[in-house]
């Protein structure tokens, strides 16, 4: 499909901060935004004919959202062994394609992809770029660097370190200066450190960092030397804290991140990327659907990180949105909003503030190609909502793809014929007898099926 060129009349919230044009007009001309402010200013130009009209009552023109935390490599993996053992690479990447679809009818016309299984988002980044695809511009991590203390090395010592694992193991200081210039090579936009391990994983990864600081700054100084960006794993204090210490542009999650973590941020200019999405819906879900290692490790870090990223959001520090799509909890093209939500609801953000954490916000860890889309603005490329409704006033409506008149990017209508439902080919789930031990009750003669925490 051709781009045209359009006069979109509406409400615009461009993506900064500043307050939204009421009776606003976007003006795009080809893949490019030619004009954006008052209808009243627009200029006689672009009154003439060969523009396509979009003028619909009560409706909110704004930039496609970006994405900061997806994994279009996963597949929707239930489990760590799931994503680990599952499913070919060939077919992996097939099926990544298949979903980066998905997304982009969500509305999220650009993403940050914060770590792949074997090579399958560079593949996926490339294959878009090139126009044999559709889905969002991605940026793209590679395998996330992990020590034994870090969140993929999950398996038992008694077995390999998996190939197919979203994740290269390393052992020396050394190998962590090989692996950033061997990733480097293999053309990733990021670096991706696994800097701490998972509370649904190990029970000491509240406070443990699995690198040193100075681990981080050898990584840090390395990635940022080769221009590329550095970004980390980090649930638990002192993950968040030392690698914030050592100059990473992005820290994920930072649910424990204290008062010195936060300075360390404002100091070198940290974003954190919280995805708290994945962990509402694991508590929203019931605890049998859920099945790890019990809802009330996902709330108590959920109640940390409304504490801690409430009190970085409050001293100034970027705070960004991103779903961690790509696991079963978190489905391609569903979920990508809802952090909005929860920046408001949780993390005291207003929606403007929260829609700019979801499109200009994000734009510093595009480094490709940042500095061309996030916001409506005259020469930035033309990836745009029309929204039936006011997100700055209901948020939540940006969770109702129902509600988008329009998606485009580079100035293309986005086709959204509804994907349809795949077949699940069998290699791609491990095999679970029974979810839980069945016990037997003598008093009553049943089974009792019991699903351990």
């Amino acid at each position: 499909m051709q781009a045209k060129s359009y006069r979109i009349w509406g409400k615009v919230v461009d993506g900064s901060l500043n307050p939204p044009t009421d009776n606003g007009v976007v003006v795009t001309e080809g893949e490019r935004i030619a004009w954006v402010g008052e209808a009243a200013n627009l200029p006689e130009k672009y009154k003439l004919d060969g523009y396509e009209d979009i003028k619909l009552p009560g409706r909110t023109v704004m930039p496609g959202l970006i994405d900061g935390h997806t994994h279009i490599s996963f597949g929707e993996s239930r489990s760590e062994e799931e994503n680990a053992l599952y499913a070919p690479a060939e077919f992996r990447s097939l099926r990544a394609i298949w979903n980066a679809k998905k997304v982009l009818q969500a509305g999220v016309t650009s993403a940050f992809d914060a770590a792949t299984t074997y090579c399958v988002a560079q593949a996926v980044r490339d294959a878009i770029d090139t126009g044999m695809f559709e889905g969002p511009r991605f940026a793209v991590s590679g395998k996330q660097i992990t020590n034994h203390q870090g969140l993929e090395d999950s398996f038992p010592n008694n077995m390999p370190f998996p190939v197919g694992q979203c994740a290269v193991l390393v052992k020396t200081k050394d190998d962590l200066v090989e692996q950033v210039r061997y990733q480097v090579k293999d053309e990733v936009d990021a670096i991706k450190v696994s800097g701490s391990n998972d509370n649904l994983l190990a029970p000491d990864a509240l406070e443990a960092s699995a690198f040193t600081e100075e681990e981080f700054r050898i990584i840090a100084d390395e990635t940022h030397r080769l221009e590329r960006i550095c970004a980390v794993h980090a649930r638990s204090r002192g993950s968040a804290r030392d690698s914030a210490k050592a100059g990473f542009d992005i820290i994920f999650h930072a649910s424990y991140i204290d008062d010195e973590g936060i300075e360390h941020c404002l100091k070198n200019g940290c974003i954190i990327n919280p995805t708290l999405t994945l962990l509402t819906n694991l508590v929203d879900a019931s605890q049998e659907q859920a099945g790890a290692s019990g809802i009330s490790a996902f709330q108590r870090e959920i109640d940390a990180a409304t504490e801690n990223l409430g009190r970085a959001h409050k001293a100034g520090v970027p705070i960004l949105t991103g779903s961690e799509s790509g696991w079963s909890a978190v489905p391609y093209g569903e979920w990508h909003a809802r952090e909005l939500e929860i920046f408001v609801n949780l993390l005291g953000m207003s929606p403007l503030e929260a829609i700019h954490a979801a499109t200009l916000g994000q734009t510093r860890v595009l480094k490709r190609f940042g500095d061309q889309v996030g916001k409506l603005e005259a020469g930035r490329l033309a990836d745009i909502l029309v929204i039936d409704g006011d997100p700055t006033e209901d948020i939540t409506v940006l969770q109702r793809k129902s509600r988008f008149d329009y998606i485009f990017q580079g100035g293309k209508e986005v086709d959204r014929t509804p994907v349809p439902p795949r077949k699940r080919m069998w290699y791609e789930r491990q095999k679970t007898f029974l979810d839980g031990v069945l016990h037997f009750n003598e008093e009553t003669g049943e089974a009792v099926l019991s699903k351990e925490p």
